[in-house]
């Protein structure tokens, strides 16, 4: 039978080895391949209109230089490729009414390297304040 010190020791190399394995994982973290990035991220219309008008930024990084399209649920805005490396980024004139998704993908394989939602939310209308006091009260 194993006394206590030794079992303790045992412990302790146990958790010591599960915890370098949690620590190595963490380190391990593949830098991503791509990223897109949209300015402004949300659009507030107005309270008399109900579309969102504004112009958005599409931007993106990529790990290694490569062809890429942008792709859209929004119907105005068809598939488009960039012609050069150099091209980091994409103004689109957007008026919607709902969400819009946009997505990167590589040229040659079709592969999604990432994706963005434009959020499109309703202007509230102004509340009308409540009346604290009673009107019957004293003070």
């Amino acid at each position: 039978m194993l006394s206590l010190t030794k079992k303790l020791f045992l412990c302790f190399i146990f958790c010591s080895v599960l915890s370098g394995y949690a620590v190595a994982d963490e380190d391990e973290e593949e830098p991503l391949a791509a990223s897109l990035s949209l300015s402004p991220e949300i659009c507030i219309t107005s309270a008399d209109e109900e579309t969102c008008n504004t112009e958005v930024v599409l931007g993106w990084e990529l790990l290694h230089d490569r062809p890429i399209c942008i792709l859209s649920d929004y119907k105005e805005l068809k598939k488009w490729c960039n012609s050069s490396p150099d091209v980091n980024s994409l103004a689109v004139n957007i008026s919607a009414n709902k969400d819009i998704q946009f997505v990167m993908i590589d040229k040659d394989t079709h592969e999604t390297l990432a994706g963005v939602k434009l959020k499109v939310t309703q202007a509230s209308s102004p509340q009308v304040r409540r009346r604290y006091r009673n009107p019957w009260s004293l003070f």
